[in-house]
């Protein structure tokens, strides 16, 4: 019995990774194909001949599971298709709607997508598997989520599918993982409070590998994968000082790589910070969002005050830690002025490496309903208008949205050479020029890969270019 995975960008998912790992620990074989490192996804995909075909999807990327999951049913249509991941989540109906998909894995998959695998393998009906929702005479038949995986101990990440079939992304000398699932606040830009309501009464929603686990993982992959330096992607890392005070002397004595970790600018406290810097961190990623406190607390629904973002960032430098922020520009309600105020944040705490995007509501969300509402969205608005990138447009019909992109694409800029921030914002007003700002872009994502990923010259332009496609 073979599964295929599919997906669409150039990176390994971490819930693939533990699908394919729980797989073949029941002894099923498992494989992947990325459609954005193949010149024929479906070609590919029928090449590999498999039993089951499991798409991860993101909601940019519905339109795109429509025309492969179509693909398939056209070319190898005895082949059954399931679709997992966030997406599939949030929108059971939708998914299940598109004919090219029979079955929709609704949770975190590592005891459904293994029992739907052996239903398929014994020719068995599937249809009292909790989370597995299908059509029945063309109608959806929905289940409810199945509870939350209580135990993130019991199995381990499977990179070799990723690695062994595109070796290239194994000699990325920046490797990512994640020690826990699961975050407790409710950001309105953010799935996350969309997702914690629908797994309420499944579980404990904030889960951790122990130290001991994670650190095995780490060694088990890099033994193999050699990597320069780590980035520890949690949504919160930096979060329970006595799991990290357990980490910490681990980590450094077994595996002593440099990393980036993330964390929340009003939780992080000296403590957490002291453990950090004393296992080899040299980045502590933060979400800023906007410097509009009013926006940022509002909007946004992320109740951090600008005094506070400055109380914790001068305990990251206190501690010689560089700071990465995530930023969000073409809010609505956001102007001008208060793009350069994001700008002017930045470069008031002192920030090192400025991550910038455009926000990009998610259909039928409160955000999505209050941007319709002002106007700046249709009223049909839907997966379809979605674009493939929250980086360089923006889907809202804002006064000044050219103005507002061209600072978002300066920004990393400003804050690299504070000097130079006068001149990029004036010519971020005055010049409609989107190669140009594009170019800007580019040579400042350049210079924040290359030193917040402490990569050499080949090695950035390397990692750029296989995630080319996802800018």
């Amino acid at each position: 019995m073979k599964i295929c995975f599919v997906q669409k960008q150039v990176f390994p998912y971490f819930g693939v990774m533990a699908l394919s790992g729980c797989l073949k620990k029941q002894g099923y074989e498992t494989d992947i194909v990325i459609d954005a490192c193949e010149k024929d996804a479906v070609s590919a995909l029928k090449k590999a001949k498999p039993d089951l075909i499991a798409f991860s999807v993101l909601s940019n990327e519905h339109a795109w599971l429509r025309q492969i999951s179509s693909g398939l049913k056209r070319q190898i249509p005895a082949v059954p298709v399931a679709a997992g991941g966030v997406h599939s989540i949030l929108y059971p109906e939708e998914v299940l709607a598109l004919p090219g998909v029979d079955y929709l894995c609704r949770g975190e998959g590592e005891s459904s997508l293994v029992e739907l695998a052996r239903r398929i393998a014994l020719n068995k009906p599937a249809g009292d598997i909790p989370g597995i929702c299908f059509r029945e005479d063309g109608r959806p038949l929905m289940r409810g989520v199945p509870p939350l995986t209580p135990e993130l101990d019991s199995f381990f990440e499977d990179r070799s599918l990723y690695y062994e079939r595109y070796p290239k992304l194994a000699k990325l000398a920046l490797k990512v993982f994640i020690s826990s699932r699961g975050c407790p606040f409710h950001c309105s830009f953010c799935a996350n409070g969309a997702i914690m309501r629908i797994f309420e009464g499944k579980g404990e929603y904030i889960r951790r590998k122990s130290p001991r686990h994670f650190v095995e993982e780490i060694k088990r992959v890099i033994t193999d994968y050699p990597a320069a330096s780590l980035f520890f992607a949690d949504d919160l890392f930096a979060m329970d000082a006595c799991w990290l005070e357990a980490f910490g002397p681990l980590y450094k004595k077994e595996v002593n790589l440099p990393y980036i970790c993330t964390a929340r600018i009003d939780v992080i406290k000296e403590e957490h910070v002291r453990f950090l810097a004393d296992s080899g961190c040299h980045t502590v990623s933060f979400g800023v969002e906007t410097g509009n406190e009013l926006l940022r607390k509002g909007l946004l629904n992320k109740a951090i005050s600008n005094k506070r973002i400055f109380q914790g960032a001068e305990i990251i430098k206190k501690a010689a830690i560089n700071i990465q922020t995530s930023n969000m520009f073409c809010l609505p309600d956001e102007s001008v002025e208060d793009a350069v105020a994001t700008v002017d944040l930045n470069i008031a705490i002192g920030t090192d490496y400025m991550f910038t995007t455009v926000l990009l509501p998610f259909p039928k969300t409160a955000l999505a309903e209050y941007c319709v509402g002002k106007g700046l969205l249709k009223k049909e608005y839907s997966f379809e208008d979605m674009p493939n990138s929250f980086i360089q447009d923006s889907v809202l019909s804002l006064a000044n949205k050219e103005t507002i992109l061209n600072i978002h694409k300066v920004a990393h800029l400003c804050v690299r050479f504070p000097r130079m921030k006068p001149f990029l914002i004036y010519i971020a007003r005055k010049i409609k020029c989107r190669q140009l700002f594009l170019f800007l872009w580019l040579f400042g994502t350049f210079i924040r890969f290359r030193d917040e990923r402490q990569l050499d010259l080949w090695r950035t332009v390397r990692y750029l270019w296989e995630y080319r496609r996802g800018l």
